[in-house]
């Protein structure tokens, strides 16, 4: 009977009010969830755009990478750090972990990367005067650095350059890679 007295062509007033109002209230909520999530998502995650070519083949420049924060660094995993003096984020490949066994001659670098501390898997790697006068007594890669290699070697600019990078340093480890996508020009 309601229905009769606002007719059939229209909604009562109340039934609009709530609605408006339910809709109103599912959006705050909604705006409310997506700001949360995405404090929490920065909190554990950032992303960073590549530019140079030292990582290439495995990242491009202007791919971009996403890094889970506070990871555990293992070998072969990629890093995003900072590097004092220097400007932006690195992103390069972890060779060498704290305990790993190296020695330094004539500015070349030999680093036991093998299971057993033997020199049976060895990397090396041509060094900075500097550097490798600053590596020169270790026997050992100290506690809380890393050594890292960009994968383009002849171009990068590296530990073997710059020195370990220290543990603090590192943003995180390297999770997914979103491609650039390079449209090509009409005309060319």
């Amino acid at each position: 009977m309601a229905n009769k007295r606002y007719g059939h062509a229209e909604d009562p007033p109340n039934d609009r009010r709530t609605l408006l109002l339910t809709v109103v209230l599912l959006i705050i909520l909604s705006v409310t969830m997506l700001l949360v999530m995405r404090g929490q998502l920065q909190k554990h995650y950032s992303v960073h755009t590549i530019s140079g070519t030292s990582m290439i083949p495995t990242l491009t420049e202007e791919d971009q990478v996403l890094v889970k924060k506070k990871s555990q660094v293992q070998r072969y995993d990629i890093v995003a750090f900072s590097i004092d003096k220097e400007e932006g984020m690195f992103v390069k490949r972890v060779i060498g972990l704290p305990g790993d066994s190296m020695f330094v001659r004539n500015e070349r670098m030999v680093l036991d990367i093998g299971e057993q501390g033997d020199f049976e898997t060895t990397n090396t790697y041509q060094l900075s005067p500097t550097v490798a006068d600053e590596f020169q007594t270790l026997n050992k890669i100290p506690e809380d650095v890393y050594f890292v290699v960009g994968d383009h070697v002849d171009v990068s600019k590296d530990s073997r350059t710059f020195g370990f990078v220290h543990r603090k340093s590192i943003e995180g480890t390297v999770q997914f890679r979103f491609p650039a996508i390079h449209l090509a020009r009409l005309g060319d």
